[in-house]
Parts: structure tokens; sequence; C-alpha cells
């Protein structure tokens, strides 16, 4: 099955849970609204960007996204065309990494994530999916992101842009990357009219 995020809240995000938890343990953070935590506590941002607890993918259209992981998922093929690509962001994972809706983190619950994915039914009978979990073993990663468009659009109704996400284990993290700065553009369906309905 393709798998295919809807975000009505113009970003993604990947965390692992169980590291997630920690962090909100060990920082005695209460708050349910994750997002709006950390859009205005600046110092338990960057310290959970230093220590790979979450990574989000800001300021996206709203919409639907094709999600690949390399060497999980079968690669774009040739009728997508790579636009962007950001690597070294890190992330820890433990029992696995979940990718999906940034608005998984507004509010955050966690007994939402059980089994391989989190779905729900439209008004209209159809099933749409907010993130999907991968059996990324446990260890540290820095985290390499493409963001891929069809290289025609025929169909708006398509889903037509996505992102590829690779994992590469390291033995310890060394600085940080913060992909909330204005050096990282992952709008990638700005980047081709006519790419993403909602």
């Amino acid at each position: 099955m393709e798998k295919i995020v809807t975000t009505f809240s113009y970003g993604l995000c990947v965390f692992s849970l169980e590291n997630l938890q920690a962090f909100l343990r060990e920082e005695k953070i209460r708050s349910k609204k994750l997002l709006s935590f950390f859009q205005k506590k600046d110092k338990e941002y960057l310290a959970s960007q230093q220590s790979g607890v979450w990574m989000p993918i800001p300021q996206i259209n709203a919409g639907k996204y094709i999600i690949k992981v390399k060497e999980i998922d079968l690669p774009f093929g040739d009728e997508f065309e790579e636009l962007l690509e950001y690597e070294g962001f890190h992330i820890k994972s433990t029992n696995g990494i979940w990718i999906g809706d940034i608005e998984l983190m507004q509010p955050f619950e966690a007994d939402k994530y059980v089994g391989e994915s989190i779905s729900y039914q439209t008004i209209d009978g159809y099933t749409r999916y907010s993130g999907f979990h991968y059996d990324i073993p446990s260890g540290k990663y820095l985290i390499s992101v493409k963001g891929y468009v069809r290289k025609e659009i025929v169909d708006r109704k398509a889903v037509n842009c996505g992102f590829q996400f690779e994992f590469r284990e390291v033995d310890e993290f060394e600085g940080y990357k913060n992909p909330r700065e204005e050096e990282y553009d992952f709008n990638v369906a700005s980047m081709k009219s006519g790419t993403v309905e909602k």
C-alpha cells in the first residue's frame, strides 16, 4: 500500500514515541499541545533537536503527501523528479519511528499510537491517514529528507508530491541542525504549480 499522509496543519513530523515521552518526563512538560509548546519555548525545542527527540517539517502546503523510507519502501518512480534534499537532522529511535501530520503534536495523545498507522474517516466516507510507523532499529540516526513532485501534473486530485526519508545510524550526535531555520524550505508542493489537492 502506498503510504499517503494528509495534513491540514501545514507540516509533518518525525519522532519515536518512547523517546518523546521520556523527554516530556525529564523536562517535566505537562502540556498536551506540544506544537504550541515547542513554538513558544526555544530552550526546550532546541534541546529536543539536539537530542533527536523529534523533527518538524514545517511550512508546507496542506494536502496529501506520499511518504517513503529508503530501503523499506519502493523508491519514487521515473514519473517524479527530486526538487529538494536536506540532511543531518537528529533522531533517536526506540521501538521504531512515526512519520505523520504535525497535528499529531496538537494535542499529543500517546494512546493513538497503536499498530502501523493512524487513520480517520472523512464525512464522505474516505479513509485518510495521519501517520505511519516504521520499524527503524533502536539507535541514533541522521535523517536525510528528499522532496519529490510529479514531472507532469495531469490531475490535481492525484497525489503529486512526497518525501523520502533516509536514516543513517551514528554512534553519537555532534552539534545539530534546526529544520525551522530559514535556510530550509521543505515546501516542495510550491515548487511546481497545481500539485496539491486537499
